[in-house]
């Protein structure tokens, strides 16, 4: 199966890089994202709604207190309303505080980790991948370069973008990195996975509206967190590799899915048409329904999904469920 993305991806130039991004971004990110909002702010209009009588209640109450200091012509029900009503308001106001407190706290203790335990890429340390570093920086028109640290994980294949106020940074596992100075010197792959991370620093998918909106989303039991936060996320997840494809020409793509499937030691040795061919063929129905269970509560695309998108040459968006 051939990719869509070709040519040399050392002549791309910021605006044909962009326009790339923009054209083959998951058609359901945005809308997605926009129903995520206009989710809370509906919360927040419903709470608005009963706040009328509540207020006028309130008046009462107050001006009763003001004129006798006496409670006795309110029921005792309209009383324990206006308590309720007054305990509701504050604590949701104060969770959502707690809660935005609590995130930049973890993301801030995220960073505190990579100066602590990772080697940041610089100019001496680890040249090549910071030189793809200010490479992907241009093409995506970002005023300021992520910070990349590279992290030990105790053989875990994974990299990550997080952010924190007037920054962002990415972790690149060492287990990811080793494929390009160890063994199968692939640097191809591990930029490809980097231009990955890029992608949702592009899409602003780790600034704090994206974490504050979805974090709404997210307090809706069960629906909210385990259904819509993780199609939400899937969805990103594909818009990201597109901008990795853009980024890189659509260079190893393939690769990297394998290594993320098997290993940095045996990627190299999977069949990865043999791989293709499996992943067309339908199962029986019970198995797709299993499939498709997995899916629907993964916050990334399951791999079959996620590498049929990505070798589609006709460019659709990936599937989310």
């Amino acid at each position: 199966m051939e990719t869509f993305f070709t040519g040399d991806a050392s002549q791309r130039t910021p605006e044909s890089v962009q326009k790339e991004i923009r054209r083959t971004r998951h058609r359901k990110e945005v809308p997605l994202y926009i129903f995520a909002i206009v989710i809370g702010l509906l919360g927040f209009f419903v709470m608005m709604l009963f706040q009328d009588d509540f207020k006028d209640l309130v008046q009462e109450i107050t001006d009763a207190i003001l004129e006798d200091g006496s409670l006795s012509e309110f029921e005792p029900e309209e009383i324990t309303a206006v308590l309720l009503g007054l305990f509701g308001i504050l604590s949701g106001v104060g969770s959502i505080v707690f809660l935005l407190i609590v995130s930049l706290g973890a993301l801030y203790k995220t960073y505190g980790d990579q100066l602590s335990y990772s080697i940041r890429v610089s100019e001496t340390n680890f040249p090549e991948i910071y030189a793809k570093v200010q490479e992907y920086t241009r093409l995506l028109g970002l005023k300021k370069a992520p910070d990349v640290f590279i992290q030990q994980m105790n053989g875990e294949v994974n990299a990550f973008t997080a952010w924190i106020p007037g920054r962002t940074f990415i972790q690149l596992n060492a287990e990811i990195v080793d494929v390009a100075y160890m063994e199968n010197k692939d640097f191809d792959t591990v930029f490809f996975v980097m231009a990955h991370e890029f992608g949702h620093i592009y899409l602003h998918h780790v600034q704090l509206p994206f974490i504050f909106w979805s974090m709404l989303v997210n307090l809706i039991p069960v629906v909210g967190q385990t259904i819509f936060g993780n199609l939400l996320s899937r969805a990103r997840e594909y818009s990201a590799d597109r901008v990795g494809q853009a980024l890189t020409g659509g260079k190893n793509e393939r690769e990297c899915m394998m290594l993320l499937g098997v290993g940095r030691h045996l990627y190299k040795y999977a069949n990865i048409d043999e791989y293709l061919e499996n992943i067309t063929r339908k199962p029986a129905a019970l198995a797709r329904l299993a499939r498709w269970c997995i899916n629907l509560l993964a916050s990334h695309p399951i791999m079959p999904l996620r590498v049929a998108a990505l070798l589609d040459p006709r460019k659709k968006s990936g599937h989310l469920l």
